[in-house]
C-alpha cells in the first residue's frame, strides 16, 4: 500500500467533492439593480444598452480598446480635417459608458469622466472648423 511521503504512517485523505452551483447560486454581478427611483429614460437606457454591452463583452478583452485607440490616435495624428471622423465614435462611446455609469460614480469620477468627454469632443471640432 503506497504511503504519502510527508508522513510513512499516513494515508491520503480523500477530499469532499466540490458543491456543484446552479446559476442562481453564483455571485451576483457588480452592477446594482436599476433602482425604482430611477427616471424612464434611464430605464430605457438601460434595457437599449443591454444588448450592445452583451456583445462587447464577448469580444475578446483587447478589442475594444485597440480599437478605440486606433481611433484616437488616427483622428489625432491624421493632418486631415476629415480626422475629426475618427474622433466622433470615441467621443460617443465614452459618452455612452459615462452615462451608464453615472448613477455610481463619485461626483469626481464625474467631473473626470466628463472631462476626458469634452476634450474629444473639443479635438474632434478643432479638426471639424479647419475643414470649413
Amino acid at each position: 500500500m503506497p504511503q504519502s511521503k510527508r508522513h510513512p504512517a499516513r494515508r491520503p485523505e480523500k477530499r469532499p467533492a466540490k458543491p456543484k452551483h446552479s446559476p442562481r447560486t453564483q455571485t451576483p454581478s457588480r452592477r446594482p439593480a436599476p433602482s425604482s427611483t430611477s427616471s424612464p429614460a434611464r430605464r430605457r437606457l438601460e434595457i437599449a444598452s443591454a444588448g450592445p454591452l452583451m456583445l462587447l463583452s464577448r469580444l475578446p478583452k483587447w478589442v475594444v480598446p485597440a480599437l478605440l485607440a486606433l481611433l484616437l490616435v488616427g483622428g489625432l495624428a491624421i493632418p486631415s480635417p476629415w480626422s475629426a471622423l475618427f474622433l466622433v465614435p470615441v467621443a460617443l462611446f465614452l459618452a455612452w459608458l459615462l452615462a451608464l455609469a453615472w448613477p455610481v460614480l463619485s461626483t469626481r469620477g464625474r467631473l473626470m469622466r466628463l472631462v476626458v468627454v469634452l476634450l474629444v469632443v473639443a479635438a474632434a471640432i478643432a479638426r471639424f472648423v479647419s475643414l470649413i
